[in-house]
């Protein structure tokens, strides 16, 4: 899981109020189309396609582009600001609404969110702090969730993802596929081991 901020004014148009009400968040760029599954080549493409950039602002853009649709992932949490305070939510999955892809509304790319807590921009980590005060449209929280502190202010465990707790479900259950096949081993130090851990799990 990973923590990002995000601003609140996709295409230069200000929707802090839509973002807590209507429950997503989203970027600006229209006119680059459905960014489902497509690779950071591509998106730069698009970019310069579309807008012209070169240099240093492609590289800026395709950055941010990049991070809200593939960087990050459904179950990350997101902040988002609002005079002194901050709003965290968790993000479902990416998705294009094509119906928003034009300069008026400019907000096509978007995540819903369901909002868990609201607080006051002093009572965060001052990496949290300093992380809400980038200028960047959407950038990542460098160190890991524990470090952010977040639980400690909101009183709530941040958990795995749905993603990531299926996959280590999965893991479990090899795992103890394998332990199995030990526990037939014909080397009885392996058969020890294999039910020395078996023991320790069950507890």
């Amino acid at each position: 899981m990973n923590i990002f901020q995000m601003k609140t004014k996709p295409h230069g148009i200000e929707r802090i109020r839509e973002f807590v009400d209507q429950k997503f968040v989203c970027i600006g760029w229209p006119g680059i189309g459905d960014l489902t599954q497509v690779s950071t080549d591509e998106i730069r493409k698009r970019l310069e396609q579309t807008y012209g950039y070169t240099g240093h602002k492609l590289g800026n853009a395709l950055g941010q582009v990049n991070t809200f649709s593939n960087t990050m992932k459904t179950g990350d949490v997101v902040l988002i600001a609002e005079k002194g305070w901050v709003y965290i939510g968790t993000v479902g999955e990416y998705k294009y609404e094509q119906q928003y892809d034009n300069e008026e509304d400019g907000m096509c790319h978007r995540r819903n969110v369901e909002w868990t807590d609201r607080v006051l921009i002093t009572k965060l980590e001052s990496s949290i702090q300093k992380l809400i005060s980038n200028r960047n449209t959407i950038c990542q929280f460098p160190d890991s969730i524990e470090e952010a502190g977040l639980d400690k202010i909101t009183g709530k465990q941040l958990s795995l993802n749905k993603e990531n707790t299926e996959r280590l479900d999965s893991l479990f259950s090899d795992a103890l596929t394998v332990l199995e096949e030990e526990l037939k081993s014909a080397d009885p130090e392996r058969r020890l081991k294999a039910a020395t851990e078996l023991i320790r799990l069950k507890k």
